[in-house]
């Protein structure tokens, strides 16, 4: 498999809950573990990779992405996880989605550090605003920057925090939950061909072979507003939370995720098999992917292997 642009990145992290007392005196006991891994791969037809990821730590506010040196950490935060599809051109593309990524952490580190008491409605608000506001930035650039006209980008992001899956969605890039194996996609395409399916003038089957399968809906940047469809599932200790750019899922089904997934085990190797496959198929877009695996803490306890290491 080639690696023309290929970036990976392990991350490493402990899912907490938040016990109710003051939060200058507030405790942290681990639910879920989390290991993270993040790739992304230009593929094999484009020549520039538009496509951004990103995870990070709210409470430490340690990162990895694309541009950054490989993170390996432990912590007892909640992580975030966001693929960005940038469109309009190669240089635009990227743009797009590198702010709406570092847009989207930087108001959702201020909203974690800031509210103390967090419900399920003040979680969607903040993932709301999070992408209101790399939305407007987005399109202020374009606005102001005659190259840039017209660019925009998908964003799919999942919050994971107290045994739960908040996901936000503008565009097509999906979030699917692997669950003993089998592969759900939790997400909605905001997709011409998506409308077809809901109106039932197209198969499922049928959208995945449509010549208009990339036509997106809507995109962070070329409107002033966009609407963000919002999902949330619990969390068991063995799931996997997949995020992808349609990279990936224009090319490998959600059965094929589900078999990759339970045979490959790691994140790491989930998200490089993932890769393979998109490639073998003939990667005609960037495909980026990003796999977490929960677990409870109570079996690294006991196997003394809290602390992460390079692999």
């Amino acid at each position: 498999m080639p690696r023309l642009d290929s970036f990976q990145y392990l991350f490493r992290t402990r899912e907490a809950w938040l016990l109710p007392c003051p939060i200058e005196h507030a405790l942290f006991e681990p639910k879920l573990i989390a290991e993270i891994f993040g790739i992304s791969n230009v593929g094999l037809i484009r020549h520039d990779n538009q496509d951004s990821f990103l995870i990070a730590n709210l409470e430490t506010g340690d990162i990895a992405t694309m541009s950054a040196p490989s993170l390996v950490s432990v912590h007892t935060a909640p992580f975030i996880l966001i693929v960005a599809d940038g469109v309009g051109g190669a240089a635009s593309g990227a743009l797009a989605s590198a702010i709406a990524t570092e847009t989207i952490l930087s108001e959702l580190h201020r909203w974690w550090h800031k509210v103390p008491k967090r419900t399920p409605e003040s979680i969607e608000a903040a993932l709301k605003r999070g992408i209101d506001v790399a939305n407007k930035a987005i399109y202020q650039k374009a606005s102001t920057s005659p190259e840039h006209h017209g660019m925009g980008t998908t964003t799919t992001l999942a919050l994971v925090l107290d045994g739960e899956a908040f996901i936000a969605q503008v565009g097509d890039s999906r979030a699917y939950l692997v669950r003993k194996g089998a592969a759900k996609q939790l997400t909605k395409d905001q997709s011409f061909v998506q409308r077809l399916i809901d109106a039932g003038r197209m198969t499922a089957k049928e959208a995945a072979q449509s010549e208009h399968r990339n036509i997106i809906l809507q995109a962070l940047g070329p409107e002033e507003k966009v609407v963000t469809d919002f999902y949330r599932v619990k969390l068991e200790s063995g799931d996997y939370v997949v995020l992808c750019s349609d990279g990936l899922s224009n090319q490998v089904s959600a059965e094929e995720i589900g078999r990759i997934t339970r045979g490959a085990g790691r994140p790491e190797d989930i998200c490089n098999a993932l890769i393979e496959e998109a490639m073998h198929t003939g990667a005609p877009d960037n495909v980026t992917v990003v796999a977490a695996r929960l677990r409870n803490p109570d079996d690294d306890y006991r196997r003394g292997t809290i602390a992460a290491k390079p692999l």
